[in-house]
């Protein structure tokens, strides 16, 4: 069983103790407590602690910007169930919908473990750029704003009042200059925003089902590659690091 620990925002490990790196190949609509329907990514960690070995699953909720780590239970398991609770840990992800593919981090030298924990948001977790503003700022610039528009009102009243001052006309009457009406701009109706495309559950589902059905068992990912596919995975790993540096 994993659950929600909304104590942890980042895991602040070495990238030489993590055991299993699992992402998401796509994106997904996602709802958790509390937050609504978006699309999210996931990520599975299994990482060395005192005592054992610990496994996480997290969900990265795009449009909010919240990272919700569920820690598995118990959260720290002996090395000999390691195996065991990463099953369980990709059961319960790809339950939601995801497919995820392993990153191989366990099979990569220290600089290339580095590169690949260092580029994903799981370590050193959102930063505030990042997160949407709270709701007393957003108060706070409303309130600012409202201000503003009512000077701006008042400036504009004193404007108008110089304007009616009466002049004389050559004969002699006094008579206002017409000033014009200033109409009030139409405000635009706010766009709704474009509906989210939802996802065919039942497919999605199947096609989960299917791709566990093919997942090799644990015993056949643990199996040593050859040098050449060794050489293969290294080379596509430096090629999605650098994409993923270059666009940050």
């Amino acid at each position: 069983m994993f659950q929600w620990d909304k104590s942890i925002n980042a895991i602040n490990i070495p990238a030489s103790t993590v055991l299993h790196l699992f992402r998401s190949m796509r994106e997904v609509q996602l709802a958790l407590p509390g937050v609504p329907a978006q699309q999210a990514s996931a990520f599975l960690c299994q990482y060395q602690v005192e005592g054992g070995v610990g496994t996480i699953a997290v969900f990265h909720l795009q449009k909010s910007q919240v990272l919700a780590f569920y820690c598995s239970d118990p959260p720290v398991v002996p090395e000999q169930k390691t195996d065991g609770m990463l099953d369980q840990g990709l059961n319960f992800v790809e339950s939601m919908g995801f497919l995820m593919t392993d990153q191989d981090i366990h099979l990569l030298d220290e600089a290339d473990q580095g590169m690949l924990w260092a580029s994903l948001p799981l370590m050193a977790g959102l930063s505030e750029e990042e997160k949407p503003p709270s709701a007393t700022a957003l108060a706070k610039k409303t309130e600012e704003k409202s201000v503003a528009k009512a000077d701006a009102t008042k400036v504009e009243a004193v404007a108008v009042g110089k304007k009616e001052t009466p002049v004389k006309a050559a004969s002699g009457k006094a008579v206002k200059k017409a000033v014009p009406v200033v109409e009030p701009e139409p405000v635009a109706p706010k766009a709704e925003p474009d509906s989210e495309t939802v996802e065919n559950v039942d497919e999605l589902l199947a096609a989960v089902e299917a791709m566990r059905a093919k997942r090799p068992g644990l015993r056949a990912r643990k199996a040593p590659p050859s040098a050449e596919e060794m050489d293969r995975r290294r080379l596509q790993l430096r090629e999605t690091v650098g994409r993923i540096l270059a666009s940050l």
